[in-house]
């Protein structure tokens, strides 16, 4: 733990500070079992206490985890914060299930580095290997899936990666004590299809997988749901009051997600309807960073809000996130439709896009939702001539060397810095399209668009910087949340008639 001493952990437990939840975890030597610092459970003696920065790393020193505090569905993964960037594209990998298929090697050469400095870099930042962190996240996910999922023991044993029913039962029955049936709570199996209502498509029915994903507090799922609607894709998207829709595409099977935002308890509903289903981890982990459940909020405004042109911003909005993307691709291209025009224009671009090139939805999956095709695969444009959806002849050409840089093998897997460093060499791409493709497509919590005009309109109002170069300077002290600042200042036009995240 980087930041984090033994003893402030011990206050955080004694206070059970939610701020702490999901950064480090508490093993009881007298039982044996370990808690996230939010346990309702009486607070054990310093002494009998060691303290872990992830649930896989006290797994793996022999500790079970709590049935109360459940550490499974604690928000975030510490073990990828803060650390080595190639550490934490690892971590993410085999999050996403890199090594229920391949190996350590197969994982490492993914990376571009050998097997060993991986196995180092692991041990030296999380205190587990790869094998270790994979084997803990199985049984955590499936404990997850348990409690919190519609699945059948079987889906939930194949989902989770551990090849047999057998096999899953005797882990979880050796890792907690008792059989996997002990642990099921669920949500409960979905017996008819939804009522005819106007949401009906959006709510849970028949065959659908059901998974609930707990948020760090505090959380604002209705400004998230206010920023998707503005830059829904027609055909590719749905936003209502309640909800937001999409269609996806994962290892090569079509699916519709459907995420509904709750208050109690704070976090996401999400529905998958389709082929798709059996990735509800992959999809989990995307919805994740879509809606900025992971984000350390508390830490976050408490910095913020020492700032006087932020703190009257932090204080209006304390669950506010920063909106992430989908697929990397997919928002390289929107961040070039943005360039230069208003959201709703891009919005109209986007959706001839999507409708020309994009691969059309069978009509049983996507009936009455108004979502009819997959986003077009960089190949799909990279191959073509100019597409004409109405763009100047320069962005077209923009477009299609994205789409064909994306379209080279592991070009998306690229770390994000390098990711960025090759798209700047393409005519087209500025500065403003590159710190927001990383702000939002890469989810850098320090990227900031300087220069464009709705967050210079913002800083103006509130009696801040009006130029870029001014602003670049006093952002300094934001620093490294100038993402989240960057939200504040955008959410902050909502009542002032603005042209938000577009270039003059």
């Amino acid at each position: 733990m980087d930041t984090l001493t033994d003893d402030l952990c011990y206050q955080a437990l004694k206070t059970r500070d939610p701020r702490f939840d999901g950064r480090f975890y508490t093993a009881v030597l007298t039982t044996g079992i370990f808690c996230r610092p939010i346990c309702p459970a009486v607070t054990p003696k310093r002494d009998n206490v060691r303290f872990y920065p992830s649930a896989e790393t006290a797994m793996a020193n022999g500790f079970r985890p709590c049935l109360r505090c459940r550490p499974e569905a604690a928000p975030g993964s510490p073990a990828a914060a803060g650390v080595h960037t190639t550490l934490a594209r690892a971590v993410r990998l085999v999050e996403e299930g890199a090594l229920d298929t391949g190996t350590v090697s197969d994982l490492a050469e993914r990376l571009g580095i050998t097997d060993r400095y991986l196995r180092q870099l692991y041990k030296r930042h999380t205190g587990v290997n790869p094998q270790q962190h994979a084997q803990a996240r199985r049984l955590l996910r499936a404990r997850q899936l348990l409690v919190d999922s519609n699945l059948s023991m079987t889906e939930i044993a194949d989902i989770a990666g551990f090849g047999s029913l057998r096999r899953f039962n005797h882990t979880l029955k050796e890792t907690y004590g008792d059989a996997p049936t002990a642990y099921r709570r669920g949500l409960k199996p979905i017996a008819n299809d939804a009522p005819h209502t106007p949401d009906a498509p959006f709510l849970p029915a028949r065959d659908d997988l059901v998974l609930f994903l707990q948020a760090r507090s505090p959380f604002d799922g209705d400004q998230l749901l206010t920023y998707f609607r503005a830059r829904a894709i027609p055909g590719l998207e749905a936003v209502g009051k309640q909800y937001y829709a999409r269609s996806v595409s994962v290892r090569g099977q079509p699916g519709l997600v459907i995420c509904r935002p709750q208050t109690t308890p704070q976090g996401v509903q999400v529905i998958l309807r389709g082929p798709a289903r059996q990735a509800i981890l992959e999809v989990s982990a995307q919805v994740r960073r879509l809606f900025d459940l992971d984000a350390d909020l508390p830490g976050i405004t408490d910095h913020l809000s020492q700032d006087p042109l932020l703190q009257p911003l932090v204080a209006q909005h304390p669950g506010l996130r920063v909106p992430g993307c989908w697929d990397r691709f997919e928002f390289a291209l929107r961040a070039v439709l943005g360039q230069q025009i208003s959201i709703a224009a891009a919005r109209t671009l986007a959706g001839r896009l999507v409708a020309s090139q994009g691969t059309p939805l069978p009509d049983e999956l996507t009936a009455g939702t108004g979502i009819t095709h997959r986003f077009p695969q960089p190949e799909a444009i990279a191959d073509q001539p100019p597409i004409n959806i109405g763009l100047p002849r320069n962005r077209a050409d923009t477009l299609a060397q994205v789409a064909a840089r994306f379209a080279e093998p592991g070009f998306a897997e690229l770390d994000g810095n390098t990711l960025l460093e090759q798209l700047a060499t393409l005519r087209g791409i500025g500065p403003w399209t590159l710190n927001y493709l990383a702000l939002r497509g890469l989810g850098d919590p320090d990227a900031f668009p300087a220069s464009d005009l709705g967050i210079l309109k913002a800083s103006a109002h509130l009696g801040g910087p009006t130029n870029a170069k001014a602003l670049t300077h006093y952002a300094e002290r934001w620093r490294p949340w100038r993402a989240y600042a960057a939200q504040y200042l955008w959410t902050s036009l909502a009542t002032h008639p603005a042209r938000e995240e577009t270039m003059s």
